[in-house]
């Protein structure tokens, strides 16, 4: 491998096992420790997070309550199908965006991007029916030493 380039060819993630605004107590579920594979620790000119999760348990703990970031952030939900990746094969997952009565409840069972503005507060992402294993990959842009 070369090695003027070598430090963006990133395969060893930081392991992260606290994160604000996620219960990690009771894992289950999901990926654990939380896999990291860009934020400024990684990578010292990163000025992205991306953090790539496998979903699978239909009753996982309630991992993530409603929160905002001081950055603009794409969550992708990407079904595991290898013939059919644009469904989850059954399972759904529920999503929501907006507070008190301005908040709208989603429920997502193909796969999606979702593009959640910086301070736009979103979550619980929540499981009702997990048939098939989902990715999950958020990627926070532009958020500088955010951890």
């Amino acid at each position: 491998m070369g090695e003027k380039y070598a430090k963006f060819v990133i395969t060893d993630p930081k392991l992260v096992r606290e994160l604000a605004h996620h219960n990690f107590d009771e894992i289950s579920g999901y990926t654990f420790p939380d896999p990291v594979y860009l934020d400024r620790d990684v990578l010292r000119e990163a000025d992205t997070w991306l953090d790539v999760v496998w979903l699978w348990d239909p009753h996982p703990p309630d991992l993530l309550g409603a929160h905002s970031h001081p950055f603009d952030e794409i969550v992708l939900l990407i079904g595991s199908d290898p013939q059919d990746l644009f469904t989850f094969g059954g399972s759904e997952i529920e999503w929501f965006m907006g507070e008190g009565e301005d908040a709208e409840r989603f429920l997502i069972d193909k796969t999606c991007a979702i593009y959640v503005p910086r301070g736009l507060v979103h979550g619980p992402m929540n499981f009702p029916r997990m048939v098939k294993p989902v990715l999950n990959i958020a990627i926070g842009l532009n958020c500088g030493e955010y951890q």
